[in-house]
């Protein structure tokens, strides 16, 4: 599963389970009802800025948030990540640090 989808899903479980309708969850986050149906659906990924949000309004940290299941070794996502960040160009890698620094802070 893609990541976009699979954070989208994640976002979902969490709203469903604070029965939240979706409206609800993106004016508590501060985006529009049509975003976000578009991050639930995996069709946008949310900012590092917007993930906070959704943590806070869900009363979960970030890390909680981005609990997702892979079938992958450590080891492999770390080759992939490397992978990923080679073919990068250096607004995206920058964007990646940014995202980084936030979660591991």
């Amino acid at each position: 599963m893609e990541l976009k989808k699979a954070v989208g899903k994640r976002i979902k479980e969490l709203r469903s389970k604070l029965k939240y309708t979706q409206a609800e969850l993106a004016e508590k986050v501060g985006i529009a009802s049509k975003h976000q149906s578009c991050i639930e659906t995996g069709k946008n990924f949310p900012s590092a800025e917007l993930l906070e949000k959704y943590a806070l309004v869900l009363n979960i940290n970030v890390l909680d948030l981005l609990n997702i299941q892979y079938n992958k070794s450590v080891s492999q996502m770390k080759s992939e990540i490397k992978d990923l960040l080679e073919k990068a160009n250096d607004k995206d890698v920058i964007i990646i640090y940014k995202f980084c620094l936030s979660l591991l802070k």
